[in-house]
């Protein structure tokens, strides 16, 4: 029996060591079956499964600039103030879609007062790259 104990304390600081938990035992089920049991949700997010369509988007999708000098601007609007143009093809991280002023697409995307709200360019942080949180960009230039 002192064996046991000894190993079980063993393996207690092992695990413990490495960040671990030792297991604790479950409580045994209620004689209550109307009680239906909880799952946590996962940390991790959930890819999007199908490319959204040209001017639309939700949190986490990645689009890319249909056209070449793409503007992203500090608000959602065609006279804020312009932070950068990105070229065709460019990859955004889009968190959000906003409504802002309408725009016309002329020969590339589509019109629309639609905006994306984006914190990521090609990977990169918009907040590392040119110090403001977001930057907004006309919705209908996006696919």
């Amino acid at each position: 029996m002192g064996r046991n104990l000894l190993a079980a304390v063993f393996a207690a600081v092992l695990i413990a060591g490495c960040g671990g938990a030792a297991a604790t035992p479950s409580p045994a089920p209620s004689a209550d079956s109307s009680t239906t049991p909880t799952v946590a949700p996962s940390s991790e997010a959930t890819p999007a499964l199908e490319t959204p369509a040209a001017g639309t988007a939700v949190p986490g999708t990645i689009m890319s600039a249909a056209c070449a000098a793409v503007a992203l601007r500090k608000e959602a609007k065609k006279a804020g103030q312009l932070v950068v143009r990105i070229a065709e093809g460019s990859k955004v991280n889009v968190v959000a879609k906003v409504k802002g002023d309408s725009y016309s697409a002329g020969t590339c995307g589509t019109s629309g007062k639609k905006w994306v709200k984006v914190d990521q360019i090609d990977g990169a942080s918009v907040q590392a790259l040119y110090g403001v949180p977001f930057v907004y960009g006309a919705a209908g230039f996006f696919k």
